[in-house]
């Protein structure tokens, strides 16, 4: 990877169609709906496989993941209309392709939140929950970009902080003691692969995740080009750290690892992906997320559920909030390191609004920088709060609640195939079997061979 790394820095180059004023026209379907396709497919299967690990929620998971995620683009796609401009002047709001586009990713804010509290809640509690999430979210939303004017052209912010910490806030008010070392609470060999497909699908669209909204096609071009790099460079960056981290110094992979952290570049570049112009900070930016990602699970977790009582059942603090903060600061930094005049007039209108004049608005390079870390500052301290009051209405007596014995489990709310309880939980304790040589039977050992009978 240092190799990469220094190959890339000398040599490596963009080509001039994804270069600010390039032309990528003839790299592009002149249409939104292909990358809506990979969204969706990253909401949908990428999310809802990779939340079936749990050897005994892996019907539930992916059921769940559905039912919030008709619900919440519903939701986010009336909520997004009322804060529009068109309502304000029409009374009415229109849907198109985008914003089918951002309503899948306000469903995966909830699917994220819904990893801290993965198994531990009803699916009525789970509608509550997302039915408070979604205006919060959004809300936040519409002040960092409308008014703040912070980049986060791949929602890392908005999206994977967001989700993360109302998650974890939600799981801090919620926390019961049974949820803790629950006998249910693990994976199982056939668990880990299905959750693995998850994986692969978010891992294979997330450059679509992270250009959906980019504009022009040049932005588009370098969100593209900079995420599928980051990717690579996390994953790389994800196997070799797992071996060094191993707890037991046997220098193997954990499948914790394999299974989120090379995803974290993705997120970790997510904020800049638009504007980043040289493979070598992509690269790098990979690399970041994966070791912000490993280190937060091996040790931020364990000390979080520990001195906080925090119980993150997919480690989603880890694995998108923390790259989801990297992403944050690297905003802050790119503002500085890059000048808007490098884009030429017309693209940095359109990725530095507050910065190219427009509507009055002349800002200093590092005023910007500052509204940057003031947007990074707003996700943590709304998704914080909202996320505890959220905690507290969840543990309502109103609200119906699983049984203690019946957490991380299918049962308790969908009804079971016949060898549920035997293939998640009696093969999952089987330590190992031994097979030992068959012999055939005589006729004198076998009374059934000498009577005729079968």
């Amino acid at each position: 990877m240092v190799l990469f790394l220094i190959l890339f820095a000398l040599f490596g180059a963009y080509s001039s169609n994804a270069l600010p004023g390039g032309n990528s026209s003839t790299d592009f379907i002149n249409t939104n709906y292909p990358l809506f396709q990979d969204v969706h497919l990253m909401t949908l299967i990428g999310m809802g496989f990779i939340m079936v690990f749990l050897r005994r929620y892996g019907l539930a998971a992916p059921s769940i993941n559905l039912l919030l995620t008709a619900l919440v683009i519903q939701w986010a796609l009336i909520i997004r209309g009322f804060l529009s401009q068109e309502f304000a002047d029409t009374g009415r709001f229109t849907i198109s392709i985008t914003d089918m586009i951002t309503a899948d990713f306000s469903a995966i804010t909830v699917l994220i939140t819904m990893g801290a509290v993965l198994g531990k809640l009803t699916p009525t509690q789970y509608l509550v929950m997302a039915a408070i999430e979604v205006p919060v979210a959004i809300a936040v939303e519409h002040f960092v970009l409308n008014y703040l004017k912070a980049i986060d052209i791949g929602r890392a912010m908005l999206v994977h902080c967001f989700g993360a910490y109302f998650g974890l806030a939600v799981a801090k008010l919620f926390n019961r003691k049974e949820m803790v070392g629950h006998q249910h609470d693990g994976s199982s060999y056939n668990s880990s692969i299905f959750a693995m497909i998850g994986t692969l699908f978010l891992w294979a669209f997330f450059p679509s995740f992270n250009s959906a909204l980019a504009v022009p096609e040049d932005s588009r071009h370098r969100a593209i080009l900079n995420t599928y790099l980051a990717l690579c460079s996390s994953t790389i960056c994800t196997f070799l750290l797992s071996q060094l981290f191993d707890r037991e110094h046997k220098y193997r992979f954990s499948m914790m690892h394999i299974m989120n952290s090379v995803l974290a570049g993705g997120i970790a570049i997510g904020t800049v992906a638009n504007i980043i112009s040289e493979p070598f900070y992509a690269l790098l930016i990979g690399c970041l997320g994966a070791l912000v990602s490993i280190i937060g699970n091996n040790y931020i977790r364990p000390i979080s559920a520990r001195a906080l009582k925090i119980h993150d059942t997919r480690g989603v603090g880890a694995f998108h909030g923390l790259p989801g903060i990297l992403a944050g600061i690297l905003g802050f930094v790119f503002t500085i390191v890059y000048e808007p005049a490098r884009y030429g007039t017309k693209n940095a209108t359109q990725i530095y609004s507050a910065m190219a004049n427009k509507n009055g608005e002349n800002r200093e390079v590092f005023v910007q920088a500052g509204y940057q870390l003031a947007a990074l500052a707003t996700v943590l301290i709304v998704s914080v709060i909202t996320g505890a009051i959220t905690g507290l209405i969840l543990r309502l007596s109103c609200l119906n609640r699983i049984h203690d014995k019946e957490y991380y489990s299918d049962g308790e709310f969908i009804e079971p195939p016949e060898d549920y309880d035997f293939t998640t939980r009696i093969i999952s304790k089987i330590d190992h079997i031994e097979l030992t040589e068959h012999t055939a039977l005589t006729s004198k050992e076998s009374p059934a061979l000498t009577s005729g009978n079968p």
